[in-house]
């Protein structure tokens, strides 16, 4: 079977960037083939990327998508061939060549949608979100991080999203793998500093209640991340709205306590004694967490399992090894 891969552009320390050469080394891992489109324009045109503070150089991610659907519509498509995109939305050009040139088997994976008040694409919502529904509606199954992103697209319409799966997300490749290292960082914050990623007012009563400052270290590459990681004790999640908690798993995978609101998809990887309600319970746990003379653990993931077998399910549920009850 050949698998025809759909990436997104590989946007520097954000997971696309490692989504671009992940899924195709698990898919071949599995044994099958793998045919990434738009796989030589992206290596040629990641050398010229644009400044961008917070998602993927805009023009050069057109440009990518607009050369994998030149490539798609070149292709002598196979009897067992499947088609799998990473992301039905963005840009969101791709998925329209499927109503002209279908594949045998379609399947798509949807992190979060433009359903939330903070979306970058938030003046274009009222357009966006049906864009992303149709898209939907095209593919076998579209494979869902959260069981909090699939309640509210289906919120919205269960017959265009009913075909949505619940897989989390893979854990990232990277770690420090470190030991011994010096916890020089009592709270870190990762998050780009914009309303949807970081409440500031929040952070401020933090330091003023706790007096210890929430440090945000730059981070240029990956090892960078992961060693700030492995510095730090907390790492502290402010997030209004989220695509899944990414950062949650990086810190549970770098010997770091993530903190996160008891909302959004959170409660779905921490136990609840690692999530605040409130800003006086945020500053109680960080308080112990800080000043206790015995060391809280850092939390395993309560969907440890699912991730561990993400590419597992995914394989098998597109080889048509499982029976999924749509």
């Amino acid at each position: 079977m050949r698998i025809i891969f759909v990436p997104q552009f590989p946007s520097e320390l954000r997971y696309q960037e490692w989504w671009f050469t992940e899924f195709p080394k698990q898919f071949r891992k599995r044994g099958f083939e793998v045919l990434t489109l738009g796989e030589d324009y992206a290596n040629m045109i990641v050398h010229r990327r644009s400044a961008i503070d917070m998602f993927s150089p805009i023009n050069q991610a057109i440009e990518l998508e607009t050369e994998q659907i030149r490539e798609y519509m070149m292709l002598d498509i196979r009897p067992d061939d499947i088609l799998f995109v990473s992301d039905i939305s963005f840009p969101g050009f791709f998925c329209n060549v499927l109503y002209h040139k279908e594949c045998p088997k379609m399947y798509a994976f949807c992190h979060a949608t433009s359903m939330n008040r903070f979306d970058y694409f938030k003046s274009l919502s009222y357009s966006k979100f049906p864009v992303e529904t149709s898209h939907a509606f095209l593919f076998d199954v579209v494979f869902i991080g959260s069981r909090y992103h699939q309640d509210k697209v289906q919120e919205f319409s269960d017959i265009y999203w009913r075909n949505t799966m619940v897989t989390y997300l893979p854990f990232q490749p990277m770690e420090a793998k470190l030991s011994g290292v010096a916890k020089s960082i009592d709270i870190m914050s990762a998050s780009r500093p914009t309303p949807q990623k970081v409440d500031k007012e929040l952070e401020d009563y933090v330091t003023e209640e706790l007096g210890v400052q929430v440090q945000r270290p730059m981070n240029s590459n990956w090892s960078q991340y992961v060693w700030n990681l492995n510095r730090s004790k907390v790492l502290l999640i402010t997030a209004h709205e989220d695509t899944f908690g990414y950062q949650i798993a990086d810190a549970v995978t770098n010997n770091c306590i993530p903190i996160a609101r008891n909302s959004l998809a959170y409660p779905e990887l921490l136990p609840r004694e690692y999530l605040y309600d409130t800003k006086e319970e945020l500053v109680m746990i960080l308080d112990q967490i800080l000043n206790r003379e015995r060391p809280i653990p850092v939390p395993k993931l309560l969907c440890m399992e699912q991730m561990n077998k993400f590419y597992d399910v995914i394989c098998n549920e597109m080889t048509g090894e499982v029976d999924h009850p749509f």
